[in-house]
């Protein structure tokens, strides 16, 4: 669905692909349960992918995503707050559950860079590249 050259990293979690120079997809594998010790693992593949470049980011749950009370809790982007270099998430919920839990992370832990919930890829996708840098 994503053209041009990318550039993969598999984590515990997730697919995580470097594509159109400076958007990472992240896709988290069904069966998988969701924690901190593995946002955090994303979160460094993530980082490690765009090399401190200005990027967005398009996250993809599955249906029926399980995960630890704990993730949601947690301010996973805190971290790198000061260095800027997330402009723009899109998450897309394959279920009612994941959405609303999605919306109320980012209610109660707002970001510095614009955020979404979607349950379609194509609209997110779509959304992203409007809400990006130019660069992206």
């Amino acid at each position: 669905m994503v053209a041009g050259t990318s550039q993969r990293v598999e984590t515990r979690l997730t697919t995580m692909e470097l594509v159109e120079g400076c958007l990472v997809v992240q896709r988290y594998r069904e069966g998988v349960k969701i924690d901190r010790a593995g946002f955090e693992e994303n979160r460094r593949a993530r980082l490690e992918l765009v090399q401190g470049r200005p990027h967005a980011m398009l996250s993809v749950f599955p249906a029926d995503i399980d995960f630890e009370l704990e993730v949601t809790t947690t301010d996973h982007f805190g971290p790198e707050r000061q260095q800027g270099t997330l402009v723009a998430l899109a998450v897309v919920a394959n279920d009612t559950l994941a959405a609303s839990l999605s919306r109320l992370f980012f209610t109660y832990y707002p970001q510095v860079f614009h955020t979404a919930v979607f349950t379609d890829e194509t609209e997110a996708l779509a959304w992203l590249r409007a809400n990006s840098a130019p660069s992206t």
